[in-house]
């Protein structure tokens, strides 16, 4: 049996609110046949970068299908409105601003289109809402089978913007990197992985001190949460194999009052 058409969201909306209702409402008017995924809505407002992470790292798990991505604190300016077609098949989907790029990257992007082509766009396009009336319909007509450039001009695929990754630093005895973004549980990931932590020669059980803004608490490398009591601060690489900071049955941005963006070390203790 063929597969049905699929598209894929994941936007800074909000889940369940008006905004994702409607690129649902368009998607379905345009593509019947589509089954939809929200991967995630919860993306901080504005955070491309995050949203950048989230969205390459799901993408990998999701059938193949239109991948719609919309995070765009500069929806109606001058940034284009991109479909890319993946190696694999796969195709993406929203803003030139960095939001797409991690994941052209990693899928090795084929080729690029911009949205320009006004019979896949709604009849009016508004200046603040591109998601509804310029990325969805364009998913729309990938997902139902339509060729990529209907859509519009070809573009370079390596002119597809990348967010700024700023690489960590670490030496024995030290790490320093940035943090990218959080979990709804406050969990912190940061620009960091487990060859950062070997190459810091910290191992499992090992006592640091995590530095947030001059401010200096304990910690514990682990590798399960239940490697510290409660309140207890545990640095870590997460599932998808982030350097990442939790607290025991509390909550780490809370706990260190860390932003994105921050530069955060990890000393030897």
């Amino acid at each position: 049996m063929a597969a049905r058409p699929l598209v894929t969201l994941l936007t800074d909306y909000g889940p369940g609110t008006e905004h994702v209702g409607a690129l649902h409402a368009v998607i379905a008017a345009r593509c019947p046949a589509a089954d939809r995924i929200d991967l995630a809505h919860d993306v901080p407002p504005g955070d491309i970068r995050w949203g950048a992470i989230l969205l390459a790292r799901l993408v990998l798990l999701a059938p193949p299908g239109v991948h719609l991505a919309v995070v765009d604190p500069g929806v109606g300016s001058e940034r284009r409105g991109l479909a890319v077609a993946l190696g694999d098949g796969r195709h993406l989907v929203g803003p030139d601003n960095g939001l797409l790029g991690p994941a052209a990257a990693s899928l090795e992007a084929a080729a690029a289109v911009e949205l320009t082509a006004p019979e896949h766009r709604l009849e009016r396009v508004s200046a603040t809402f591109h998601g509804r009336d310029v990325f969805a319909p364009a998913a729309a007509h990938l997902a139902c089978g339509g060729a990529l450039d209907e859509l519009g001009p070809a573009v370079p695929p390596d002119s597809i913007r990348q967010p700024p990754m700023p690489r960590a630093r670490a030496e024995e005895g030290g790490i320093e990197a940035m943090a990218a973004g959080a979990d709804r549980f406050g969990n912190v990931a940061l620009l960091a992985g487990a060859g950062e932590l070997a190459a810091a020669r910290m191992a499992h059980e090992d006592r640091v001190w995590v530095v947030v803004g001059g401010r200096r608490s304990r910690a514990v490398v682990g590798r399960t949460f239940a490697d510290v009591p409660r309140g207890g601060l545990l640095v870590y690489v997460d599932s998808h194999g982030m350097l990442s900071l939790a607290v025991g049955g509390g909550n780490a941005v809370e706990r260190l009052g860390i932003e994105p963006g921050e530069v955060v070390a990890i000393v030897a203790a």
